[in-house]
């Protein structure tokens, strides 16, 4: 059967077709290996390798990988000791947690706690009101992915009261709150060496009519106590203020009465949610200054997620036995890629 014949089958075209190119292949290969044109491979560098690495997986913390027993969520159930080693470790890719500045309507915002005080949030509002303090703004706190602050609680509700349409700004950590308030209760203990958080107070019920009211009540007849008193005349001048920004013409009594109505109102565009399991204020993260911790969680110095740093069951992590973040890398590419 020649190529020309009118009986050759389609088969036979594939079949020559086939041999053809696996032979020029099987020959050129041959040829090269003669003459010493082989293609030898490239040998990559560390820094090479590590670039690949990075670029192939582009991990951040997960937190579903967060593990509560090495993270618990209660500040008092932190293993200080522990902790000062899982937040000071060398950086690495999978530890990771993004952090970046935001601002948000106060209302869109939820609070991780429900302790407040009462008396320091609507002194605050007071103060807003007559312009002592700015209505909003930045609380500097850090506000999980989710949208629960974990701080500024008072700032947040007082400017609620006043104007819910304000924003606040703070640190939009890509994480949710309940792992958020677990790895910060860490840096807590670890970077800052703080055990027991703030005292707690009274809870949401505190934010109804009837509280709202007699609390204005007793600032209009007895001023504003704690760490900024404000004497009652200029409580009455705020609330009539208030009352008449807010298109009213009420004065006195009645002006109080009204102003806790508005305040209560405006409230009502709050979500008083925290998030599921949240620990009270006693057992919450303190952070009064977020760049050391900032700085921990983007550039993941928090021993986050596998493969760890740190173990739970050493006392002390040995110098040859710590992983640097090349190492960390190699190790999570291997697993990966399954190489034993």
């Amino acid at each position: 059967m020649t190529k020309g014949d009118a009986s050759a089958s389609p088969f036979f075209y594939f079949f020559l077709h086939t041999y053809t190119s696996y032979a020029f292949k099987e020959h050129v290969v041959k040829l090269t290996e003669l003459y010493g044109f082989e293609k030898k491979a490239k040998k990559l560098s560390t820094s090479d390798l590590r670039k690949m690495i990075v670029e192939a997986l582009n991990e951040k913390a997960d937190p579903s990988k967060v593990e509560d027993d090495r993270f618990p969520m209660n500040l008092s159930s932190v293993d200080a000791e522990f902790a000062k080693k899982a937040v000071n470790t060398e950086p690495a890719k999978e530890d990771t947690i993004p952090v970046t500045g935001a601002s948000e309507p106060v209302q869109k915002l939820k609070p991780s706690q429900s302790s407040m005080n009462i008396e320091k949030a609507m002194g605050q509002a007071i103060s807003m009101i007559l312009g002592d303090m700015e209505l909003g703004g930045n609380i500097n706190a850090f506000i999980s992915n989710d949208d629960h602050i974990m701080d500024g609680h008072h700032r947040w509700v007082a400017t609620a009261m006043v104007d819910p349409s304000q924003p606040v700004g703070g640190y939009k950590v890509d994480f949710p709150a309940d792992k958020l308030i677990a790895i910060l209760n860490a840096i807590t203990a670890g970077k800052f060496g703080i055990t027991q958080g703030k005292p707690a107070t009274g809870g949401f019920d505190q934010f109804k009519p009837g509280p709202v009211k007699a609390t204005l009540q007793q600032f209009a007849k007895e001023g504003v106590p704690g760490k900024f008193p404000r004497p009652p005349e200029q409580v009455m001048q705020a609330l009539e203020k208030f009352v008449a920004d807010n298109g009213g013409e009420e004065k006195g009594e009645e002006a109080v009465e009204k102003a806790a109505e508005i305040m209560v109102n405006n409230l009502s565009n709050l979500k008083f949610e925290t998030p599921a399991g949240a620990p009270s204020r006693e057992d919450m993260p303190v952070i009064d200054d977020p760049q050391p911790a900032i700085q921990a969680l983007t550039t993941g110095e928090v021993d986050v997620n596998p493969p760890y740093q740190v173990d739970e069951d050493q006392p002390e992590v040995k110098e040859e036995s710590k992983k640097s973040s090349d190492n960390v890398l190699v190790e999570r590419w291997t697993r990966i890629a399954g190489i034993k």
